[in-house]
């Protein structure tokens, strides 16, 4: 029996607020392609939104020393992580961190990714006018695996200098080992190119699973490698911009902020600091049931395939609440697939956007939502292929 939570069960009509996710859909469709969860956010953030709100004055603001020492006690509990504040450069986000990271260490020359992808990994490289050389994951015996060979050979083009690691991997959901984290950092070692590892699922991890962080692995090896996170996906605090990119090497992170500081690139608000404080601080009892939630979400969801629509399948992802069906036996195109789910009311992200070829008949399903409407949508999906 899956578990319940009325923490989870219900949320508030999004409908009418400016909600991305919401109001970009059609009347009674069901979105479940923006990685935006529909569950509240913990009452310890919204209280910290409360008291800022009350106190009345929002004049120009700075991360304080509270919000450095929520980022980092958060690292140290929860990963076993140590670091200091002097590493951390707040940003509005981690796709805007990464694009002036990349800008600022390697603006030209060429940048590895592994396919699929998530489709910023594609554009930011495009926006600096940098080469991509992306590497395709091959599934083997239900599991997504690192191609090696394939990436030392990317890795070893004379004009790569860039790696974008996404770790855990979306939209796959692979959490990466620590030997495989080695191997990685090592290739890149041994040619010369940054690393740019983007964490941002990493404390939505599912039972039994374990996540390695960058930061944790041998200072040979995550000296000189760029770690973004936030509690953006973790506490569902997309909307108020706050990330970090952690930043070791002194000469790296003095180049950024100068970069940044000369093109008047603005950080977190008042109010990003507020919550996000307050989620490192207070969030991890609400992190532990919502990820225990999610998991019941992907039991569900896998029953459903097995004795309804065994044309689709998925490979139980480790970590995010992220699920990348497998649709190819369906025979249909991911613009068909696309287009029967629309029509049946449920919109779901497809597959091309993130890999042309390698992304060809997959879609990607947010799973963190109540399950009633979980449930419906599944059915919806049913009704599209099965009338």
């Amino acid at each position: 029996m899956t578990p319940i939570n009325p923490l989870f069960d219900s949320f508030p009509e999004r409908r009418g607020t400016c909600s991305a996710k919401w109001d970009g859909m059609a009347e009674g469709v069901i979105p479940m392609q923006v990685a935006d969860m529909d569950f509240r956010s913990p009452q310890c953030v919204i209280d910290a939104l409360k008291a800022r709100a009350d106190h009345g004055m929002f004049g120009y603001s700075f991360a304080g020393d509270a919000f450095f020492e929520a980022a980092c006690g958060w690292q140290a509990r929860v990963h076993g992580c140590t670091g200091n504040k002097e590493e951390i450069l707040p940003a509005a986000g981690v796709i805007t961190g990464l694009q002036w990271a990349m800008k600022a260490l390697t603006p030209e020359g060429g940048c590895v990714i592994l396919l699929p992808s998530y489709p910023p990994f594609m554009s930011v490289p495009e926006n600096l006018s940098k080469p991509l050389h992306p590497v395709t994951m091959p599934n083997q015996n239900g599991r997504w695996e690192l191609p090696l060979e394939a990436l030392e050979r990317e890795l070893s083009r004379e004009d790569v200098n860039a790696f974008i690691l996404c770790n855990p991997h979306n939209p796959t959901g692979r959490i990466w080992t620590r030997e495989e984290l080695c191997s990685m950092l090592s290739l890149c070692k041994k040619h010369g190119v940054t690393v740019y590892s983007d964490e941002i699922h990493g404390d939505i991890i599912l039972p039994g699973e374990e996540f390695v962080s960058v930061l944790s692995l041998p200072e040979e090896l995550a000296g000189e490698a760029v770690v973004l996170n936030a509690p953006s996906k973790t506490f569902n605090l997309p909307g108020l911009q706050t990330s970090c990119m952690i930043v070791r090497n002194p000469a790296q992170r003095k180049k950024i902020a100068e970069l940044m500081g000369r093109n008047h690139v603005p950080g977190p608000d008042i109010m990003g600091f507020a919550a996000a404080t307050a989620a490192y601080t207070g969030g991890e009892e609400w992190l532990r049931e919502m990820v225990r939630y999610v998991a019941g979400n992907l039991d569900v969801m896998a029953d459903f395939f097995a004795r309804e629509l065994p044309e689709i399948s998925f490979i139980r992802p480790q970590a995010t609440y992220l699920a990348w069906l497998d649709c190819r036996k369906t025979g249909l195109s991911c613009k068909e697939l696309h287009e029967k789910f629309l029509s049946a009311g449920v919109s779901l992200g497809v597959g091309t956007n993130f890999g042309e070829t390698a992304g060809e008949g997959f879609m990607r399903l947010t799973a963190a939502c109540p399950r009633a409407l979980l449930t419906e949508a599944l059915r919806r999906m049913k009704k599209a292929l099965h009338g």
